[in-house]
């Protein structure tokens, strides 16, 4: 094995909130268990939670995971703080960071506009978020969650020229969490008793929102943790080379995103790769053999 690699975890994590997504907090859990990822630096975003909250969180969690030690910024507010940090350390030390946003892309897309050249700086930008080969099939979301709430934000980074992975619902939707998992993770230490609560109390939430989606019937998507680890391993996933642009001003199609695959003659440049399939089963190994590391 290599070098460990060098990541700044851009979050909207809301692990610890009622009725709350819990697959941010599983995601940094899981950037933390992988030997082979240093999370130098956290940046947090509103989405899943106001901004505030998700900074609390965040802390609350690393402390229950035992590295204290690991800074959180609060971004996406008044203040451009994680913008700010962001672009200070990619700049410092180009080609060493990779940036994993599984929020709203608020702050990666401000650190753009702060400097530009943290597109060309930056390792690499690895993304939770859109959908490319289906669609939501939520006329009130049109768009994956991610690009709906902030869809200049999601265009802007498409337009940055930043090396971009982008992780969306297409695969994230295969890779689930059963409440038997659940009840698993929640026999191991701290973290694995606050986790495995959280996610029995998720799923009773989305078997109540969504009473008509089967799939969400009994377990929920690990969104955000698959993102997290094909940083380590890409080959968890299958990618196409696409131009990826998201529509920031339409009636009915709010942060939509348009994947243009590159088939036809004379097709655009592509300015990213997609996860277009997943070895649901590897990831599933993988995750679970991580969170009964964590203590």
């Amino acid at each position: 094995m290599g070098e460990p690699l060098r990541i700044i975890l851009d979050t909207d994590l809301a692990m610890g909130a009622p009725d709350a997504d819990i697959d941010d907090g599983f995601a940094l859990a899981l950037a933390l268990a992988d030997p082979g990822i240093v999370v130098d630096l956290v940046t947090t975003v509103g989405g899943n939670s106001d901004v505030v909250t998700s900074t609390r969180l965040t802390r609350d969690l690393v402390e229950v995971l035992g590295r204290p030690e690991v800074p959180v910024v609060q971004g996406a507010a008044a203040d451009e703080g994680a913008a700010r940090e962001i672009v200070r350390r990619v700049r410092a030390e180009p080609g060493e960071l990779t940036v994993v946003a599984i929020g709203p892309l608020t702050n990666v897309a401000r650190a753009l506009q702060l400097d530009p050249d943290v597109a060309r700086d930056v390792r690499e930008i690895v993304v939770m978020g859109g959908v490319y080969l289906e669609q939501t099939n939520v006329a009130a979301m049109p768009g994956e969650y991610n690009f709906w709430c902030d869809p200049g934000a999601a265009q802007a980074v498409m337009e940055s020229g930043a090396p971009l992975r982008l992780v969306g619902l297409d695969v994230t939707r295969q890779v689930r969490l059963t409440r038997a998992d659940a009840d698993a993770i929640a026999e191991g230490g701290r973290f694995g008793r606050i986790a495995g609560s959280a996610t029995h109390g998720w799923i009773d939430f989305q078997e109540r929102a969504k009473p008509r989606e089967e799939l969400e019937q009994g377990s929920c998507a690990l969104h955000d943790p698959l993102a997290v680890a094909v940083v380590t391993r890409p080959d968890l996933v299958t990618w196409t080379e696409a131009h990826v642009a998201v529509e920031t001003e339409g009636r009915f199609t709010r942060g939509v995103a348009v994947a243009d695959l590159l088939m036809w003659q004379d097709p655009p440049t592509p300015n990213c790769r997609i996860a277009t399939a997943v070895d649901a089963a590897a990831f599933r190994e993988l995750f679970l053999e991580r969170m009964a590391s964590l203590p």
